[in-house]
């Protein structure tokens, strides 16, 4: 079947434009999330208490993002 063709209102082309703005934001905001989490490991916050704090951010999700914490060194 062939695809019709659309010609957006210009009303269209601006929604289209706002949502995309959003999900750029919304990366954005993510990315800059995930580095404070980071942030938060690299000052030695134990995974348990970022996950206990953080409701987004379970165990599985946080290595999964940021890898296996790193054996401390002596």
């Amino acid at each position: 079947m062939i695809r019709p063709t659309w010609t957006p209102t210009d009303e269209q082309l601006a929604a289209i434009k706002r949502a995309q703005d959003a999900w750029v934001a919304r990366d954005a905001a993510e990315d800059a999330a995930w580095r404070e989490t980071q942030a938060l490991r690299d000052a030695g916050v134990p995974d348990l208490a970022i996950c206990d704090r953080i409701a987004q951010v379970s165990k599985p999700t946080l290595n999964r993002r940021l890898g296996p914490r790193k054996a401390r060194e002596s």
